[in-house]
This record gives structure tokens, sequence and C-alpha cells, in this order.
């Protein structure tokens, strides 16, 4: 039913009660009008968006959270294509696709096996191709190995994958490939008229597209983990068969992001740095995670000839 019908609706029986009461009493035209247009944007949206909308809690977080408006006219971002500079992934001892086999690529080759078998297999909870890269303190080589991790899986025939930087604190995405910072993942989960398509990087890595992290905000954990969060995951899931998610995450025992971000990926992965995370600074990151989602541990900068990267699955 259109705003105009509901408006006639509701007017019927209003004159005609009129004579019954007094004109003061009756609500005007405009009153009329602004009820209608409220019902029809309550019946456009999905029963999802009604039953989160229709929580108070929602509402006060809402108020808070509120994003600036788009400017008036803004049309769909073209999409936007990011040429990955090859000298510059081999500068940082990256891996290089369309180059000769490396020890390190072999690495990864072995590594993704476990989280592409992962992912292939149907279990409860959130999906598990959606992957988390974590340590559990800065400078052990997360976003490193979430990044050689997303171009290993991007070279497979039959994936695509989605990069994600969701250290939304300090990214590091746009530094190691190049990009221009611009708007990302907090923005979408800030104003729902920025749709994800719009903020999303192509690369010519064929099949590696990009998510910054977007504007930083003081309440980034609660967008992590609100029901937002959980909407957006479940379309980065399910809008492609074939996709594997990869998110760059804030170091666990640096950030509440990390926890709140674990709680919703269906596999985690501990980055863990030889010779420098003790067992003491590893349980404690294991604790703020689930220990069902935890993939494995991924150890980084080895010091055995050709193994700088081992990978330990839990069972």
């Amino acid at each position: 039913m259109s705003i105009i019908e509901r408006v006639a609706e509701l007017l019927g029986p209003i004159e005609r009660s009129n004579a019954k009461s007094s004109a003061s009493s009756a609500p005007n035209e405009l009153d009329l009008i602004e009820r209608a247009v409220r019902e029809s944007d309550e019946a456009s949206r999905s029963p999802e968006t009604r039953e989160y909308a229709a929580k108070p809690e929602t509402h006060a977080v809402a108020l808070q959270l509120k994003a600036k408006p788009r400017p008036a006219g803004l049309t769909k971002r073209p999409s936007r294509t990011l040429i990955v500079d090859r000298h510059r992934l081999q500068r940082q001892g990256m891996i290089v696709p369309d180059s000769k086999r490396t020890p390190m690529a072999e690495c990864f080759r072995r590594i993704k096996r476990q989280i592409l078998a992962n992912a292939a297999k149907s279990k409860v909870g959130a999906p598990a191709n959606l992957v988390l890269v974590t340590s559990a303190r800065a400078g052990e080589g997360k976003t490193f190995c979430a990044i050689n991790l997303a171009i290993s899986i991007a070279l497979e025939i039959d994936r695509t994958v989605l990069l994600v930087d969701a250290d939304v604190a300090k990214p590091s995405v746009p530094q190691a490939l190049g990009l221009k910072v611009e708007q990302g993942l907090m923005d979408v989960l800030l104003d729902r008229r920025i749709d994800l398509a719009d903020v999303l990087w192509n690369t010519d890595i064929g099949r590696l597209t990009i998510l910054q992290a977007g504007t930083a905000h003081q309440h980034a954990t609660e967008l992590l983990a609100s029901d937002a969060m959980r909407l957006l995951l479940l379309e980065m899931a399910e809008r492609y068969h074939d996709r594997i998610v990869i998110f760059d995450s804030p170091p666990v025992l640096a950030a509440s992001e990390a926890g709140a971000l674990a709680s919703q990926m269906g596999q985690v992965v501990m980055v863990v740095e030889a010779g420098k995370t003790s067992d003491a600074v590893l349980k404690a990151a294991l604790g703020v995670i689930e220990s069902s989602n935890i993939a494995g541990l991924l150890l980084n900068k080895g010091d055995r000839p050709g193994h700088d990267y081992d990978y330990g699955g839990y069972g």
C-alpha cells in the first residue's frame, strides 16, 4: 500500500467521526501524513531489521553513533581497482603473484590448505569461511601473515578472497599495499546508506578484493559486536559461495575489538612470533578467544631454513 493510499485510509474514518467529536480533538492532516510515512518505512524493513530496531538499547546506541548524512546528490562510487606494486610486495618480503616459487610461498600454500579444508566443512555456528588472523601483541606479524594468506588463496583457481582491515585503531593494510586511506568497514556500520560495494577495492590480483578499516570511532568495540556487524558478516559470507573472508584483527591483548570479532568468526589463526611470544602471553591471548574457533597457531619468523612459517592445527 502506498503512502498516499494509507493517508486516504486514515482520513476516511476520522472524517466520519468528526460529527461526534469537536474539531479541536481531531488530528490534522500533517500528523496523518507523518504517521503514514512511518508505517510505510516500517513495512519496508526486513524482519531482522525490525527486530533489531525495536530494541530500546539499539535506539540509544544509534543516537550516540549517528553519522553525518551523505551530501545530497552523492552517487554510487565507480569501481576502483588497485594495481598492486609487485616490487613493493617483494621489498616487504611478501608473496609476489606470478613469480617463481619461494620457500615462503610454499609455507603459505600449506597453511591455506587447512583453512580451505575447514571452510568446506559444514558446521553449526559462524560461517567457516570467515577467518580472523590475530596475535597476542603488536609486532608479531599478523598483518604480514594476513596479506600473504589472502594473496595465496587468491591464486586458487576456484576461490575469491576479501581481505578486511579490521584493525580499526591502527590499520596497516593500506600502507602495506599502497592504498589511499578512505571509507571502509566502520563507515558501513555507522551509516546504513553506505553500501558495502561502494567502499570495496578490486585489485589486479584477479580474485582479491580489499575492504579498508574506515573512519576510526570511539565505540568501535560496540560496533563490531553489534547486530549490524552480524548482519554484515552474513552478507560477506553468503553473497559469494566461493569467497574466503580474511580479517586482519587488532592484537588480542592490546585491543578489546579482537575479542568482539573473534566471537563471530568461523576460524581464528593466532600468529606467534618465534623466540618472542612467551607461553604465558600466548595462554592469556587464547583465553580471550573461544577455543572452538581456533583453527591453528602460525609460527612466524622461525629460524629453520625454508621454514620461516609453520602452522600447527588444533584437532
